[in-house]
């Protein structure tokens, strides 16, 4: 009996010991390159930047999590930050309507109404 006991003892230990946990942990900053862009004029370069300088706000970049998990076996946890050239080049899609690369005093104008509407 105090055999058996020995023998269970040792292999539990021996079980528990082996029993590892592969983990990994991933942080990602995701900022493309800005896109190229050109202005009609000054003022269009003007109500552009001063309309995403506003209506930007860098606390509130995205950010995401993602955690996989299978107890005691395998962790996977992913964290995902976009930097500011991802707010750029959204507003320069969004602004350039006709995604020719120029962003006229129009599309401008226009952009500007439009990100002053949502921040209401």
């Amino acid at each position: 009996m105090n055999n058996l006991f020995s023998k269970s003892l040792f292999i539990s230990v021996c079980v528990i010991s082996l029993c590892g946990c592969i983990t990994h942990n991933e942080t990602v900053y995701r900022n493309p390159e800005r896109m190229k862009v050109e202005f009609e004029n000054e003022t269009a370069a003007r109500i552009f930047y001063e309309t995403l300088s506003k209506t930007t706000v860098p606390s509130a970049r995205r950010e995401s999590n993602t955690s996989i998990e299978i107890p005691v076996v395998f962790e996977h946890h992913s964290h995902v930050i976009d930097g500011e050239n991802v707010a750029f080049n959204s507003a320069v899609k969004q602004c350039d309507t006709n995604q020719d690369g120029k962003i006229t005093q129009l599309e401008a104008r226009i952009f500007s109404e439009l990100r002053q509407k949502r921040a209401h």
